[in-house]
C-alpha cells in the first residue's frame, strides 16, 4: 500500500476570499449541492489531506479533514500528461471526506490537491503527490488504432487477459482507449480466461463467471472493495463451470455449468443452466440437457465425448412470447431456445433440421451458411442476435447478424462481416455498440470495431507481447472510473470547482 500525507494549518492571516474565478465564471455555491448555506462565515480550510491506495493503486482514496464542517473536492493530476485528471467531490456537509480517484494511469506520477468547494475558506488547498507502479506483466496494453473518420465508440475495455487460454494464471483488467491499462485483478489460480465479466454500473460491480473450473462459481467483485459474492451452491467444489456467468435484470445471477449426460449406455459432458437469488439463495431455474437427451431433441454423441455439445454462451430474455433463455452450442453447430416457463424446448436452428435460410435480401441461402461453431452471441431482441460464427469448417470467422422465425422456421442472415486473416476456431465474442457500430472480439486476437454500414474498422486493439483475450465490452467514458478528459459530465464539474483546488 502506498501512502502519503499532509496537514496544513489554518492562519488567521490568510485572506478568507475565495480564489479569483475566470471572467465570466459564477462560484459553485453550496445551494448548488442542493445544500442549505453550510460553511462557516470566516471561511473553512484543509486540515490534513491523506492518500490510500485501493488495489490496484491506479485507484486513490483521498482523506480530506476539514476545520469545519462542508462540502469538499479533490483532484490528480499526472506528471506530464496534465489532461489526465482525475476528480472527485463530496456535496455533504462533513468534517472528513472520501473521495475515490479511479482510473488513472499507471507507472505515473501525480500531484494531488483537495478543498472545501465553499464560497470562502482561509487557506490554500492541501496537496500530496502520488505515484502508480506498473501493471503485471500478464496485463499489457494495447497498441490501438483508430479510423479518425469514424472515430472509437466507447471508452474502457474491459476484457479477461491471459498469455495463452490454459495459463495458470488469467486476470480481468480494464484498458483506456489509449491502450493502457487503468484496473486489474487476478483470477482465482485454475479459472482459464474463458470467462464471462460484464460491469453493472448500478452498484459499481463487475459480474464474473465460468474459466472451465470450480472456482469459476459466478462471483460478484466491486472495483474498489474487491469481492463481495461467491456463489457456493452444495457440492460446487466439483461443478465445473463453464463459459458464462451474469448478473439478470432483476438481481438474479445465472450460471452455466458442466454436467455428465447419457444414453445406450454412453456418457458425456453436457450442460446446466441455473437461475439463483443471491440473497436467499433461491434456484429457481434449472435446467439439466438430459431432459432434452431424452426426449430426442439433442443429439447423443454414441461414444464418449468431453464437452459434447460445447455449451459456451448462456443468456435470459424476456420476450413478447415470454422468458427465453438462448444457449450457444458449438460443437452442434446450433442455438438453442428454451422457454422458461415450462422448460420445454421454444426452437433448435442448426444444420439438417428443416429451417428455411435466407440472405439479407430474402434469397434463398444453403443449410451450410447457418453458424458454423459459434461464441459469443448477443441478444438485440426477440430471436434476433449478432453472432460471433467460428467457420471451423470455412476458410474464416464471421460476425453475423440472424433473424429467427420459429413460425415459419425461417433464419435470415442480415448481415454478415469478415476481413482477411481472420479465422479462429474457438473463443470470441460480438457485441451490439449500438448506432451501427459491432464489437468484435477475434480472441484471442485483437479487439474489432466495426462500422456495419460500410464494413470498415473503426477501431482495432491488438494487445502485445503474447497478451491474449477472450471476451471484450466496451464502457462509455463516464462509467467506471472518474476521468476528466473522458467524461464530459465529469469536466463540466471540475472546470467549474477548479478554481479551489489551485
Amino acid at each position: 500500500m502506498r501512502l502519503g500525507s499532509i496537514a496544513l494549518a489554518a492562519a488567521a492571516c490568510m485572506d478568507p476570499r475565495p480564489p479569483a474565478l475566470p471572467s465570466g465564471t459564477d462560484p459553485p455555491s453550496s445551494t448548488e449541492h442542493g445544500l442549505a448555506a453550510v460553511c462557516e462565515l470566516d471561511g473553512v480550510d484543509v486540515v490534513s489531506l491523506v492518500a490510500t491506495a485501493g488495489e490496484p493503486d491506479t485507484m486513490v482514496e483521498l482523506e480530506v479533514t476539514l476545520a469545519n464542517d462542508a462540502p469538499a473536492a479533490g483532484a490528480c493530476i499526472a506528471e506530464g500528461e496534465p489532461d489526465q485528471i482525475f476528480f472527485a467531490e463530496s456535496t455533504v456537509a462533513a468534517r472528513v471526506h472520501h473521495l475515490r480517484l479511479s482510473g488513472l494511469l499507471p507507472d505515473a506520477s501525480y500531484t494531488c490537491t483537495a478543498a472545501p468547494t465553499c464560497p470562502a475558506r482561509l487557506g490554500a488547498p492541501a496537496s500530496t503527490t502520488w505515484q502508480t507502479s506498473s501493471p503485471p506483466a500478464d496485463v499489457p496494453p494495447f497498441n490501438v488504432m483508430i479510423d479518425p473518420t469514424l472515430g472509437m465508440t466507447g471508452v474502457w475495455t474491459l476484457a479477461p487477459t491471459a498469455r495463452g487460454l490454459a495459463a495458470s494464471q488469467a486476470w480481468i483488467a480494464i484498458w483506456g482507449a489509449d491502450g493502457r491499462p487503468r484496473w486489474w485483478t487476478p483470477l482465482p489460480v485454475g479459472v482459464r480466461m474463458s470467462v464471462e465479466a460484464l460491469y453493472d454500473a448500478a452498484d459499481g460491480t463487475i459480474v464474473w463467471g465460468g474459466g472451465k473450473s470450480p472456482e469459476g462459481r459466478i462471483r460478484v467483485h466491486h472495483l474498489w472493495d474487491g469481492e463481495l459474492y461467491a456463489w457456493a451452491p452444495e457440492g460446487w467444489e466439483e461443478i465445473v463451470f463453464h463459459h458464462d456467468g451474469k448478473r439478470l435484470a432483476d438481481g438474479r445471477l445465472l450460471t452455466l455449468e458442466n454436467r455428465i449426460n447419457s444414453a445406450n449406455g454412453d456418457i458425456w459432458e453436457g450442460f446446466r443452466i441455473r437461475v439463483h437469488d443471491p440473497v436467499t439463495g433461491r434456484v429457481d431455474f434449472d435446467f439439466d440437457s438430459q431432459t432434452f437427451v431424452d426426449q430426442g431433441i439433442l443429439h447423443t454423441p454414441g461414444i464418449d465425448n468431453n464437452d459434447a455439445y460445447h455449451a459456451n454462451w448462456v443468456d435470459w430474455h424476456e420476450s413478447a412470447e415470454g422468458p427465453r433463455v438462448y444457449v450457444s452450442l458449438c460443437s452442434a453447430e446450433q442455438i438453442l431456445a428454451i422457454d422458461a416457463s415450462t422448460g420445454g424446448l421454444a426452437w433448435l436452428l442448426g444444420k439438417h433440421l428443416g429451417w428455411r435460410v435466407l440472405d439479407a435480401a430474402g434469397h434463398a441461402l444453403p443449410d451450410s451458411a447457418l453458424p458454423d461453431c459459434q461464441h459469443g452471441l448477443d441478444v438485440i431482441s426477440d430471436d434476433h442476435f449478432l453472432v460471433y460464427d467460428n467457420g471451423q469448417n470455412t476458410p474464416s470467422s464471421h460476425a453475423q447478424e440472424w433473424l429467427v422465425d420459429p413460425v415459419t422456421r425461417t433464419a435470415q442472415r442480415i448481415w454478415n462481416w469478415t476481413e482477411d486473416g481472420w479465422s479462429q476456431w474457438w473463443l470470441g465474442d460480438v457485441d451490439d455498440l449500438g448506432y451501427g457500430r459491432v464489437l468484435v472480439t477475434e480472441a484471442p486476437g485483437p479487439v474489432v470495431e466495426v462500422d456495419k454500414a460500410t464494413g470498415r474498422v473503426a477501431s482495432r486493439f491488438a494487445l502485445t507481447g503474447d497478451g491474449e483475450t477472450y471476451r471484450a465490452e466496451r464502457y462509455d467514458g463516464c462509467a467506471l472510473f472518474t476521468s476528466v478528459k473522458e467524461c464530459p459530465d465529469l469536466a463540466e464539474r471540475y472546470e467549474r470547482v477548479r478554481p479551489w483546488l489551485e
